[in-house]
């Protein structure tokens, strides 16, 4: 087995055991949520791809039955908690599959989301071309990840009580904002904008703990096109 494919499968089990009491409601979705829905820009009957969609927080932003929707994570956990949460409706289809093998055509979608994958992922060039390959033309990407700088100060890898059980870890990955953005432009995608929030004061009275990250950039956020001609 490669180096890869051991740290999906550990990833893949990590977010398995924490799927029932992962918690997607923590402050930093105040900071990925607005880009999110500033730039996605979608459309009736757009066609859209969560990568990494966890619970479904990103696909309950998505309005019922205006869109054509699929989610993918490699956790079974996760796409059932994810079920729950959408409950019955039948415009999202979830997907069991990998961030770095996208089951899917060429030009399949006119916009793909995926937040807090590209932390787990050791070769991101590998994501940045599928997206390119997936996105029709002019279609648009929107990405949040961990910021390196917060990796920096609080760890890569996630470590997860659950209850009494023994803690579990689930790998994390590095990536420097400038390799990030050299990724996409060589998979020929445009950067449409950025954002680098930071961790606000606010923020503490639902994290107390957060003291030491206040001011720390939270969250790499980029939307990016797939130009024609690209």
């Amino acid at each position: 087995m490669t180096k890869h494919s051991e740290q999906e499968r550990a990833t893949a089990a990590g977010y398995d055991r924490w799927a029932a009491s992962y918690d997607d409601s923590d402050p930093s979705t105040w900071l990925d949520e607005p880009f999110l829905l500033s730039h996605l820009q979608p459309f009736p009957g757009c066609r859209i791809l969560d990568v990494g969609c966890g619970t479904g927080r990103y696909l309950r932003t998505l309005s019922e039955s205006a869109y054509r929707v699929t989610g993918i994570d490699l956790s079974k956990n996760m796409l059932a908690r994810a079920r729950q949460r959408i409950g019955r409706r039948s415009d999202i289809r979830l997907v069991q599959a990998s961030a770095s093998c996208l089951p899917f055509k060429p030009e399949t979608f006119d916009r793909i989301m995926s937040g807090l994958v590209l932390d787990h992922v050791p070769c991101v060039e590998d994501v940045f071309s599928a997206i390119f390959r997936l996105l029709t033309i002019n279609g648009r990407a929107v990405l949040a990840a961990v910021h390196p700088d917060m990796q920096r100060l609080t760890g890569s890898d996630i470590d997860v009580r659950c209850g009494h059980s023994e803690a579990l870890h689930i790998p994390g990955c590095v990536h420097e904002v400038q390799t990030l953005l050299a990724a996409a432009r060589d998979a020929g995608l445009a950067l449409a904008a950025m954002e680098e929030p930071c961790v606000t004061p606010a923020m503490l009275e639902h994290r107390p703990g957060w003291q030491k990250k206040i001011g720390c950039p939270a969250l790499l956020l980029v939307a990016l096109v797939k130009s024609e001609g690209a």
